[in-house]
Order: structure tokens, then sequence, then C-alpha cells
């Protein structure tokens, strides 16, 4: 129950984390704002948002596999 608990916690967490990073990817990418300095912050932004997304898939496959209802009941849907 303790593991369901956090890998719920930690999916949602992940999802949460890459909404963030993506609307400030959104809002940094203005044309009248860009210089090396933006890029460098844009590079940043778009590494913590491809980590988060692994991290989306990772917790996504160990609740599915480690999770209550196991990956029977999923792949039967």
């Amino acid at each position: 129950m303790i593991l369901e608990s956090f890998l719920a916690y930690f999916h949602l967490v992940a999802i949460f984390t890459m909404v963030v990073f993506m609307a400030s990817e959104a809002a940094m990418c203005r044309s009248e704002w860009m210089n090396a300095a933006v890029v460098h912050r844009l590079v940043r932004l778009d590494l913590i948002y491809g980590i988060a997304a692994l991290c989306v898939l990772l917790a996504g496959l160990a609740r599915t596999f480690w999770g209550f209802k196991g990956a029977g009941w999923y792949w039967s849907q």
C-alpha cells in the first residue's frame, strides 16, 4: 500500500513538473527576449522537462507492474 501511494505521488509530481517546465519554456520563447542567456536557460529548462517526462514514463510503468491492479488489468483494457 505504501509503494502504491509513493508511485502515485511520484507520478503526479512528475506530471506537474512537466507542465510547469513546459509553461516556462513557452514563456521564455519570445522573440524580443531571445539572446544567449535566454537560450542557455531554455536548454536547462528543456533538460529538466525531459527528465520529468522520463520520470512520468518510469513511474507509470512501475505503477503498471508493481501496483495493486497489476499489468494484466491494464493490458486487458
